[in-house]
């Protein structure tokens, strides 16, 4: 189990530091779906569990797999896997990454950014860094948040 987190992470590195090479800003639309259904041509089903040990990512409509680069993956699998998702930012259509500026979702047929700046935005409406968020039942919080969640538990 430590070596596969370590493996994953070694990953995501090997990434980060080859999309440093090339990239141009652009915006990748598509579902929250995991690597491995990528890796199979096809988007997860809306029931796949991505906390697992799953690498989720962005499944376009070409069927191109994009990791995003600078967001714990453990943030996008707080979505239902085939969730729409929009991503602006350096895009390094070489290495499948994206430096994500802006993420976006769409619920109830309305676009709404989860992730500006290096800032979460919490079903509230909070914005805190990513270093500050707080996680519980997998969904990421402001810490003011993240208090009310864990006394209603």
């Amino acid at each position: 189990m430590l070596n596969r987190i370590f493996s994953l992470i070694a990953i995501l590195l090997l990434f980060t530091i080859s999309a440093y090479a090339s990239g141009s800003e652009g915006k990748v639309t598509g579902v929250i779906s995991g690597a491995h259904c990528a890796l199979n041509g096809m988007a997860c089903p809306s029931n796949h569990n991505l906390t697992r040990e799953e690498l989720p990512g962005i499944f376009t409509k070409d069927k191109k797999f994009y990791f995003i680069t600078n967001v714990p993956q453990s943030f996008l699998a707080q979505w239902k896997a085939g969730s729409e998702i929009s991503v602006e930012g350096k895009i390094y259509s070489d290495e499948f990454g994206i430096d994500a500026k802006k993420i976006s979702l769409k619920e109830s047929g309305k676009w709404h950014t989860v992730f500006e700046d290096s800032k979460i935005i919490d079903d509230m409406g909070h914005k805190v860094s990513l270093s500050d968020a707080v996680v519980v039942k997998d969904k990421w919080y402001c810490p003011k948040c993240a208090m009310m969640h864990e006394k209603n538990k």
